[in-house]
């Protein structure tokens, strides 16, 4: 379960010029919207203020590859599969899904984020006539949900630090995922480590991003989000949680093999960034034959026994 403090925060009904039409159940932040709303016209910029994502871009993307497909050898590991790409923003991640062979839906609750996501992409015919289909919404997940979607994977990648009442998020997201079906999280943790990093050394001293772009309170320690999971309903377990890390040396991000693994310069592997997979149970029905039970040949249904 999230800390007391982040379950706490009351949801936001605030309507603004730029951000949808939030429901009374919404975890939208506003405020949240509207900064990145007025950075939208940065999103395809790899030398701007989301520079750092680039770079981040085809790490998350090998992760979420090998989370998914891992034995897949063809260039579309991700054909036939649909796909929710929640506070999806430009769609850096997104249009990678889609050339991976995936159907996608790129959903953000930023109306600037949605039209820099749906302009960039008709820069390249082979995202519209390829083996995926990409599809963007200025929608939140609470309307998704509402309106019935369902996904064989949900990702919600550097947004749930963004978002009031974080589990309820989590809750929405989680019960988009079709069974056997995959939620993938990135996110920051709440450590002294993380906060000198992403706070202080990146926006303070290096202005690699604006002042407030991250805030430290509502970073999730990896130990927290995990623990959320396994109390959501439907049969949840957490498959895999990994750092992820800039490395200065090879000038990239990296995946840290396992984990607890030592990162860069002796960092905790989970101590800043990092990536999580969980699975929801996939149920199969089948028959049995009760004749040993019963004393007769009459087969019975059963349900609900996970593979």
């Amino acid at each position: 379960m999230l800390p007391q403090m982040l379950r706490g925060l009351r949801p936001l009904v605030t309507k603004t010029g730029q951000v949808r039409a939030l429901s009374q159940l919404s975890t939208i932040n506003a405020e949240e919207v509207q900064k990145f709303s007025a950075k939208s016209a940065e999103w395809w910029d790899p030398h701007g203020e989301f520079g750092m994502l680039h770079l981040m871009n085809p790490t998350r993307v090998s992760y979420i590859r090998d989370r998914i497909a891992p034995i897949a050898q063809d260039s579309t590991p991700f054909k036939g599969l649909k796909m929710l790409d929640i506070g999806c923003g430009g769609g850096l991640l997104s249009e990678s899904l889609v050339r991976l062979g995936g159907n996608v839906l790129g959903a953000d609750a930023s109306y600037n984020n949605i039209q820099m996501a749906m302009l960039h992409s008709r820069k390249d015919p082979a995202l519209w006539t390829g083996p995926g289909q990409l599809e963007y919404r200025n929608t939140t997940a609470e309307d998704l949900l509402a309106e019935g979607e369902s996904f064989d994977v949900v990702l919600a990648m550097e947004i749930i630090e963004h978002v009031n009442n974080p589990s309820e998020f989590l809750r929405v997201c989680a019960d988009m995922v079709r069974p056997g079906g995959k939620l993938l999280l990135s996110t920051i943790s709440r450590t002294p480590m993380a906060y000198f990093l992403t706070n202080f050394l990146a926006e303070d001293v290096l202005k690699m991003v604006h002042k407030g772009t991250h805030d430290w309170s509502k970073y999730i320690k990896s130990e927290e989000l995990r623990e959320a999971i396994h109390s959501l309903q439907g049969g949840w377990q957490v498959d895999d949680v990994r750092g992820i890390a800039w490395n200065p040396l090879r000038g990239r991000w990296v995946v840290s093999e396992k984990n607890g693994d030592i990162g860069v310069a002796g960092i905790g592997s989970l101590e800043v960034n990092y990536v999580l997979t969980a699975s929801k149970t996939e149920f199969k029905f089948f028959a049995i034959d009760t004749q040993d039970w019963l004393g007769s040949s009459q087969n019975c249904a059963m349900g609900g026994q996970p593979y």
